[in-house]
């Protein structure tokens, strides 16, 4: 059983407090226009191996709420999250001499967390050092009043999720040791309910979430290009030599792209290669890279071609100091996006980078997919899907998918051939090629496309992130069927998936299914469900008929003091 539990967000007038809360429920920060957030939003999590369900309410600015001294049900809550801005010390001031006192008089049982926003704006010169309210003061009168403290910032999402991991945990903790609450209104949920006579309503059940695993691209090309696998080009800088690959060279970049293609060099003054030579047979090729490229700054340059991003491992001095050296290389090769990095981190606007990598990253799998998925000139496999050829590379492959880099590697007869032929029983060629396009582009599109067998390729070939993508789709379209046919439907589709890894899936089918268990029992084939689908499904169906009984409620027979928490 999940522990539900409200978690209301104080705070003064644009100290942060939305922010924060569409940071956390929205997983994206308002960068236009700040909404007001009059409907609690509910949050599903998992702290320390434990399930929790919780609401988050946001608030007026907290001047307003001067009912604060007089309880009121909108404001009863197991953990108060209160907010100021380090930038405003007026913010501080008016939470430390006002508010906390009278939280702690109206409300001395319910648990209240400190939480600073816009950390961010300390490092902007604009704002004065000795202005902004340091760690050190907002931690010191967090142990004045008892309270908990954390810092966060909401634009670069730093501290969000631990700040309410905080919260829900200690809202929980004093659930358990705390006494009956010093307000005389029974609404107020209090920490111990012995002497209030209240008929508790059980919430609704909350459907299971789809949660789409976060891509990993970028993590994949970095470790291909420190393990030097597949390798087709070799980078001479300095005498120091440098392996990569051409399939993300050229996706990466339109110099690169040029210079493959053509086998010429460029022309730019000054010219950043000085050589470039090709094997005709092994396909490989060395390029000579000008002396007045470091071979240091042209490491960082070839993470940036397999990433989007750079810097990873530096001090802020030391990225300072190269972004400089950088910024000059990037104008040879013309690389745009890694010019405007740099001069990002050098006008301290580093926290535009974030979405930029993500939109470099995106683009260079899209432009990956449309110039070696399918081409036979650079191919060095093929699928063999019904007769149809389908060509691919190696090192996408291998990059992307850990049962085809042990098939591409070892003593596999794969791994020997330089062009591997692969057949592929039992799929259709569409199902196959939508694959494919996703292990080069990182993303799929289900327009024409039967989701079905695609999730069953993801499965064989253990693509969770796709996966997770398949069963969100199939949830959306399966929303879409009409009531009366949902049950058959639903009950189908579990059928067909829950042979597969589809947790997420099978979870909401079965959340389905719950509403009408006797109908699905009657079903000829309910046999054919697995044992612990069977038992999931009844044990839900019986605690669905529990709570219609339990909550009726008959309001001429309860007491005065009795009211109904929902």
């Amino acid at each position: 059983m999940e522990n539900c539990l409200k978690v209301v967000v104080l705070g003064g007038e644009s100290v942060g407090k939305t922010s924060l809360i569409l940071v956390k429920t929205k997983h994206k920060f308002p960068y236009r226009k700040i909404p007001h957030l009059a409907d609690p939003t509910i949050v599903r999590t998992r702290i320390d191996g434990k399930s929790y369900t919780y609401s988050v309410w946001d608030t007026k600015k907290i001047e307003e709420c001067e009912q604060l001294h007089s309880p009121a049900p909108s404001l009863t809550s197991d953990v108060f999250v209160l907010c100021f801005s380090v930038e405003d010390r007026h913010s501080f001031s008016s939470m430390v001499q006002k508010w906390l006192p009278r939280l702690k008089v109206s409300f001395p049982y319910v648990p209240v967390v400190l939480v600073a926003c816009k950390t961010d704006l300390r490092s902007y010169p604009s704002v004065s050092a000795t202005n902004h309210v340091t760690y050190a003061e907002g931690s010191e009168v967090a142990d004045q009043h008892n309270c908990l403290y954390c810092e966060t910032s909401a634009l670069l999402s730093e501290g969000v999720t631990d700040c309410f991991n905080l919260a829900v945990r200690y809202a929980d903790l004093n659930l358990d040791k705390g006494e009956n609450s010093a307000s005389d209104c029974f609404c107020i949920p209090g920490r111990s309910r012995s002497n209030i006579h209240v008929q508790m309503v059980r919430p609704p059940e909350i459907p299971p979430d789809f949660e789409v695993e976060s891509s990993t691209f970028s993590e994949e090309w970095l470790q291909t290009l420190l393990d030097g696998k597949h390798f087709d080009v070799t980078f001479l800088v300095q005498e120091h030599p440098f392996s990569a690959h051409q399939v993300i060279l050229c996706a990466a970049s339109g110099f690169f792209c040029r210079l493959f293609q053509t086998e010429n060099i460029f022309t730019s003054i000054p010219s950043p290669v000085s050589s470039f030579s090709r094997d005709k047979k092994s396909r490989h090729s060395t390029v000579h890279i000008d002396s007045s490229v470091s071979p240091e700054v042209f490491r960082i340059l070839l993470e940036f071609l397999y990433t989007g991003s750079v810097f990873q491992h530096y001090e802020e001095e030391e990225r300072r100091e190269l972004a400089m050296d950088l910024i000059n290389v990037a104008r040879m090769f013309e690389l745009i996006e890694l010019k405007c990095i740099c001069e990002n981190i050098l006008n301290e606007r580093e926290y535009l980078n974030p979405s930029l990598c993500s939109t470099i990253c995106d683009r260079t799998g899209r432009r990956m997919r449309d110039l070696f998925l399918n081409c036979v000139d650079t191919a060095d496999v093929v699928f063999i899907v019904k007769g149809k050829r389908l060509y691919a590379n190696k090192v996408v492959l291998s990059t992307r998918c850990d049962v085809m880099t042990r098939m591409f590697s070892g003593n596999f007869i794969e791994s020997k051939s330089e062009l591997t032929e692969i057949e592929i029983p039992n799929m259709t060629t569409e199902s196959f090629l939508l694959f494919l396009e996703y292990l080069y582009s990182d993303h799929v599109n289900f327009d024409s496309a039967d989701v079905f067998e695609v999730l069953k390729i993801a499965d064989m070939y253990s693509q969770k992130r796709l996966m997770t993508i398949c069963e969100y789709c199939i949830a959306q379209k399966a929303r879409l069927w009409t009531l009366k046919k949902r049950t058959d439907l639903v009950f189908q589709m579990l059928l067909c998936v829950q042979p597969f890894h589809t947790v997420n899936l099978v979870s909401w089918c079965l959340f389905e299914l719950s509403k009408n268990v006797d109908k699905v029992k009657n079903n000829r084939e309910y046999c054919k469900l697995t044992e612990e689908n069977r038992r999931i499904l009844e044990s839900r169906g019986s605690s669905q008929g529990d709570k219609a009984q339990g909550s009726q409620f008959d309001p001429h027979t309860a007491e005065r003091s009795t009211c109904v928490i929902l």
